[in-house]
Order: C-alpha cells, then sequence, then structure tokens
C-alpha cells in the first residue's frame, strides 16, 4: 500500500513539474518573454526539486519502519526475560510484522529513487535530442537564408550590369 502511494506521488510529482508553465518563475533574464533552455531549465530545477523532497519522505520513511523494528526487538527481549510466552510469541509477530515493513519501505524507496533517476534521465535526453533538432532547424534556416541573400546579390548584381549596358547604349 505505501509503494502504491510512494508511487502515485512520483508520478504527481513529475506531472505538476511537466505540466507547470508559470512564465514568471521561468524567465531567469527578467526580459518578458520566456525562452526554451529558460522552460527546460525550470523543469529540471523542478524535478530535481521533487526529486529531493521525494528522497527526504522515503528516508524518514525507512528511519520509522526502523525505529518500530528496534522497538519491537527490545519489546520481545523484555517478554524473553520476563519469561512471559503469550507476551514473547506477540513480541515476535510484531518484530516479524516490522521486519516485514522495513523491508517493502526500502525498497519502495529503492524503487522510487529508481525512477525518478529514469525521469530525470528520460528528461535529459530528451532535452539533448530538442535541442538537436533546434540547432538543425537553425542551421537549416540560416542555410537557406544564406541562399537567399545569395541569390538577391546575383539579382541585384544582373540588374546593376543590366543598367550599365542600358545606360551604355
Amino acid at each position: 500500500m505505501k509503494k502504491l502511494g510512494l508511487l502515485a506521488a512520483v508520478a504527481c510529482a513529475i506531472s505538476f513539474s511537466a505540466c507547470n508553465n508559470n512564465t514568471s518563475t521561468m524567465d531567469k533574464n527578467h526580459d518578458g518573454d520566456t525562452t526554451a533552455g529558460e522552460r527546460l531549465d525550470h523543469s529540471i530545477e523542478s524535478a530535481e526539486d521533487h526529486a529531493a523532497h521525494m528522497k527526504a519522505d522515503a528516508d524518514k520513511a525507512a528511519a520509522d519502519a526502523e525505529a518500530n523494528l528496534k522497538k519491537a526487538q527490545a519489546d520481545l527481549d523484555a517478554a524473553v526475560k520476563s519469561g512471559d510466552k503469550q507476551a514473547e510469541e506477540a513480541a515476535r509477530k510484531a518484530v516479524a510484522d516490522a521486519e516485514t515493513a522495513w523491508e517493502k519501505t526500502k525498497q519502495a524507496a529503492r524503487d522510487a529513487a529508481e525512477a525518478v533517476e529514469r525521469g530525470v534521465d528520460n528528461a535529459i535526453d530528451a532535452t539533448k535530442e530538442a535541442g538537436q533538432r533546434t540547432g538543425d532547424a537553425i542551421e537549416n534556416a540560416t542555410d537557406r537564408t544564406a541562399d537567399k541573400a545569395k541569390e538577391l546579390s546575383n539579382e541585384a548584381e544582373r540588374k546593376a550590369k543590366n543598367v550599365k549596358e542600358a545606360l551604355e547604349n
């Protein structure tokens, strides 16, 4: 159940960071215009913030589970010393339950960390790919602009020759 809740929290954190279009915090140079790079930086920062919060929550849950296990172990030790068989049996069950909860919490924390890492890696890969496509598009536009400028220059030169010939005749 905790694992499902943790995974839901991860999904919400990623969704919130992906859908956050608040330009006031993204506009780093305060020019009133948010660039793709600023949006990207903001998304990465948001993902890192959410990951840090999730890690802190997972660490706290693991620490709480470990503390419960230690308390259950202490209760078991006390029951063994007292010789009360019923208390000892109940304490052994509590220790087993606490161990199971602790292991599940540690596994959920590892799973969440891996999910966040995969999400961040995917975001970085997508960012690199988008940057490459943007660079390619800019290069293509530059080439087309240079070609058009050269074409216009040649046409202007041709017209200038025609005018010069017309003036000579």
